[in-house]
C-alpha cells in the first residue's frame, strides 16, 4: 500500500491535536498537510514530525479547502461540525480527487453528540437513546438509529451533506461524534504550545459559575449527557483511521462512531464544580442554582442548550476494537484539574483578563439554531 496523503483540518484544537497524534502513531508512512493560520505554528508542527507540511490559510478560504481536498487521498476535519460552506468546498475537492484518481477519497469528519440533543431545559432526564449502529428494540429504553434523527438537528445539515456525497460515490465517509470530552490533553503538540489542551463544555460551565458566584444549571439540571475521556476519544480517531484503510463494507453508506463511555447528570457535574470553586472562595455554596432569564442572555446568548439531553451508544465504535478506559468516576475526578486550568489560563478571557462569553445554539420551535459567531 502506497503512503497515504492526508489534509488535516483543526490540528491546533483540543480534539484535533489528539486525533493527529493518534493518526501519526497509527500510520508511520502517512504524509500530512496541516491547515494553520499562523506560520510559526506551522513550522512548529514540522519540527515535531517531519511528515507534517503546513498549509497556511483558514477555514474561511473556501478555494483553498477545495484545492487541498483535491490533492490528498484523505481529509480529516476536526475543526467545525456546522460549517456548511466549508464542508461543501471540501466535498467538491474530494469528488474531483475521486474522479481523477479512480479511487474514492476518504473523509473522516468530526460531528458531535449535540446532534442528539433535545430541548428539555433541564427539566427531565430524557429517555431517547441513539446508537451509531443498528437500532436495538431489546434495550430499555430502545436504542434508535441515527437515521431517524430529524434533519433539523444540530450538526445534521453537515452530516447529511456528507451522507449524500458518499451515496453519490464521491467519498467514503466516516463521521466521529464525541460526547462531553473530559480530561487534559497531553501530546507533543500541546506540550509545544501549538494546540489547546482543554475542552469546551466543562471549562465554559466553570467560567460561568465563577463569574456569577454560584454553581450553574439550566432549570433543575436533571438532563443527561454522555462522557468520553480525551485519550479514549483520541484512540477512537486512530482506530477509525486504521479501519478506513482496510474497510470493505458498502462505500456508499457513511459510518458513524459515537465516543461515549458512561453518562452524567448535569446537576451532579455542576455541584462537583461548585465544590471546587467553594474551596477557593469563588462561590458561596456548592449547591447549583438555575440561571435566570437575564443570566441566560448574559452567559449563553439566551441558549438553554446546557439543559438538553444527549444520549448515545457507541456500538460501532466498539466493533472496530475501541476499548475506552475512563468512566464516570474519572470524569468527576477530572473536574478539579479543569477548574485549576480554567482559572489560571488566559483562554476564554478578554484583553482585560475577564472571562468572556459567547453565542450558543438557541432553540426556536424545538430546533437548535446557531448564531453567526459561536463556540
Amino acid at each position: 500500500m502506497s503512503p497515504k496523503s492526508i489534509f488535516f483540518i483543526g490540528a491546533t484544537g483540543f480534539i484535533g491535536a489528539q486525533a493527529l497524534d493518534r493518526i501519526l502513531k497509527a500510520d508511520k508512512t502517512a504524509r500530512v498537510s496541516v491547515l494553520v493560520r499562523d506560520a510559526s505554528k506551522g513550522a512548529g508542527f514540522t519540527r515535531i514530525d517531519s511528515r507534517i507540511t503546513p498549509v497556511h490559510g483558514s477555514m474561511e478560504d473556501l478555494p483553498l479547502l477545495e484545492d487541498q481536498a483535491s490533492k490528498h487521498d484523505m481529509v480529516v476535519n476536526t475543526a467545525n461540525a456546522d460549517g456548511e460552506a466549508e464542508t461543501a468546498a471540501i466535498l467538491r475537492g474530494m469528488a474531483r480527487r475521486t474522479r481523477e484518481s479512480g479511487e474514492r477519497a476518504v473523509l473522516i469528519h468530526t460531528s458531535g453528540t449535540g446532534v442528539l440533543s433535545d430541548t428539555a431545559d433541564g427539566e427531565y432526564a430524557g429517555d431517547k437513546i441513539y446508537t451509531d449502529y443498528l437500532a436495538d428494540t431489546t434495550q430499555v429504553p430502545p436504542w434508535h438509529a441515527l437515521s431517524t434523527l430529524p434533519d433539523t438537528q444540530l450538526h445534521r445539515s453537515v452530516d447529511l451533506a456528507i451522507e449524500r456525497a458518499a451515496e453519490a460515490g464521491h467519498v467514503r465517509a466516516y463521521i466521529v461524534a464525541p460526547s462531553t470530552i473530559f480530561g487534559i490533553a497531553d501530546n507533543a503538540f500541546v506540550r509545544a504550545g501549538l494546540a489547546n489542551p482543554q475542552s469546551q463544555q466543562m471549562p465554559y460551565l466553570i467560567r460561568v459559575s465563577a463569574a456569577r458566584g454560584r454553581a450553574t444549571t439550566v432549570g433543575p439540571g436533571k438532563n443527561i449527557w454522555n462522557i468520553v475521556h480525551t485519550d479514549d476519544q483520541a484512540d477512537l480517531f486512530g482506530l477509525v483511521y486504521k479501519h478506513s484503510l482496510t474497510d470493505e463494507t458498502n462505500p456508499t453508506e457513511p459510518q458513524y462512531f459515537i465516543g461515549e463511555n458512561g453518562e452524567y447528570v448535569i446537576r451532579d457535574a455542576a455541584e462537583a464544580i461548585g465544590r471546587e470553586l467553594e474551596t477557593r472562595g469563588l462561590v458561596g455554596s456548592a449547591a447549583p442554582e438555575p440561571l435566570s432569564k437575564d443570566e441566560l442572555g448574559k452567559y449563553y446568548n439566551g441558549s438553554t442548550f446546557l439543559g438538553s439531553n444527549s444520549r448515545g451508544r457507541g456500538v460501532r465504535s466498539r466493533k472496530i476494537g475501541w476499548e475506552p478506559k475512563y468512566g464516570l468516576n474519572d470524569f468527576f475526578k477530572s473536574l478539579k484539574a479543569d477548574v485549576e486550568m480554567t482559572l489560571e489560563s488566559r483562554r476564554g478571557r478578554d484583553e482585560q483578563g475577564e472571562f468572556k462569553f459567547g453565542g450558543w445554539a438557541v432553540a426556536k420551535d424545538g430546533v437548535w439554531t446557531l448564531p453567526e459567531t459561536h463556540f
